[in-house]
């Protein structure tokens, strides 16, 4: 039994809660039942007592592994005023499938011996292992969507104002879910969805064959996000194809351009060096590089002509046909560590693991 109820915001009935829905009992989704999710939330979040099992070294960032059920582990977050920066969660898809571990008796020490016989003689696969039902995945669409709006709602509590969100679902269900969750954070927090696929191919279907889940990429402000770029290595084939040029020194190199299509206003649409990137074809803007411009002085981080002229100074200007075209951005294979990772990620195979939804720990890294 729950020791009280957490609130899920700082007074809740009186405004400030799911877009102000609890005034007006309207909602931007809707299906049957969605108001009874309002109750679960104005009761707040079930606190239940906390026993500490293990402590791993000294622990002085003190670092939490809790095991429990969402809405109870938020709670304790909560109620100890800890805030978190990452979220991850990889729920049910709502696929309307049980899910099972195999889990191998020969492990238990009392059997090991007459079960070892027993494959030796008879080298049968069921006599090594057997299933346990680890989870149901069979849902009443409505339950599952109010479900997942009180786990989310208890989540979004606990995020830090720096915080992001990754929510992992596929076809059955992620759509509505997509939904809740502009509801919950917002439209404009919407950051990405991450296309991952999670097996080569499929045979025997009488449609496309469904390879790929979807993540759902949130941030908890507009602006006020934690975002690190990461990437992915180049491929040789990608080196040989694309850096094609070298320094005396034999470093790596190709031309980059430093305009992009559009016109836009201010410096960034602004002559340099007699060339104005407006003029050409339907209009272009100056664009450099943000991995390149934050080498640069502070006011050329702020002005893009200055940015030009220490680009020039540094000789990491190129002109086109011999003076005569564009100025390009003199790129080196070692200024970046690779491409940018984009919103497809093909890279990561599905782990082989105790269960076959299980999520491998590259997908999470």
């Amino acid at each position: 039994m729950a020791i009280k109820y957490v609130p899920y915001s700082p007074n809740t009935l009186e405004g400030q809660a799911i877009l102000d829905n609890f005034v007006r009992t309207r909602r931007v989704l809707r299906y049957r039942d969605n108001d009874q999710v309002f109750d679960h939330v104005k009761r707040g979040m079930p606190l239940y007592e906390m026993e500490k099992i293990e402590q791993v070294g000294k622990n002085d960032n003190k670092n939490l592994v809790i095991r429990g059920e969402c809405l109870s582990a938020c709670a304790y977050l909560k109620e100890q005023d800890i805030q978190v920066d990452l979220v991850y969660i990889d729920p049910p898809f709502a696929s309307g499938a049980d899910y099972a571990k195999k889990v191998y008796i020969r492990r238990n020490p009392k059997v090991a011996e007459a079960i070892a016989q027993a494959e030796n003689e008879l080298d049968v696969e069921e006599l090594k292992a057997f299933e346990e039902k680890m989870y149901g995945d069979v849902w009443d669409k409505e339950r599952y969507l109010n479900w997942m709006y009180e786990n989310l709602m208890a989540i979004k509590s606990i995020m830090s104002e720096e915080a992001s969100i990754y929510v992992h679902l596929d076809y059955h269900i992620g759509h509505y879910v997509k939904i809740l969750m502009d509801e919950i954070f917002g439209e404009d927090n919407f950051r990405n969805e991450i296309v991952w696929k999670r097996t080569t191919s499929r045979a025997g279907s009488s449609t496309f064959n469904h390879i790929h889940d979807a993540i759902y990429f949130y941030s908890k402000d507009q602006d006020d996000f934690v975002w690190n770029i990461q990437y992915t290595k180049y491929s040789k084939e990608y080196i040989e194809s694309n850096f094609t040029n070298l320094d005396p020194d034999g470093r790596r190199w190709r031309d980059s351009p430093l305009t992009a299509p559009g016109i836009r206003n201010g410096l960034s649409g602004a002559e340099w060096k007699g060339y104005n990137p407006t003029y050409v074809g339907k209009g272009r803007h100056w664009i450099i590089p943000s991995f390149i411009r934050k080498q640069l002085s502070n006011i050329a981080q702020e002005n893009t002509l200055i940015a030009l002229d220490e680009l020039e100074a540094k000789g990491r200007i190129v002109w086109a046909n011999g003076g005569k075209g564009a100025p390009n951005f003199k790129q080196y294979l070692d200024d970046k560590p690779g491409i940018e990772l984009q919103s497809i990620w093909s890279d990561i195979s599905g782990a082989e693991g105790d269960y076959s939804t299980q999520k491998p720990e590259a997908l999470l890294e």
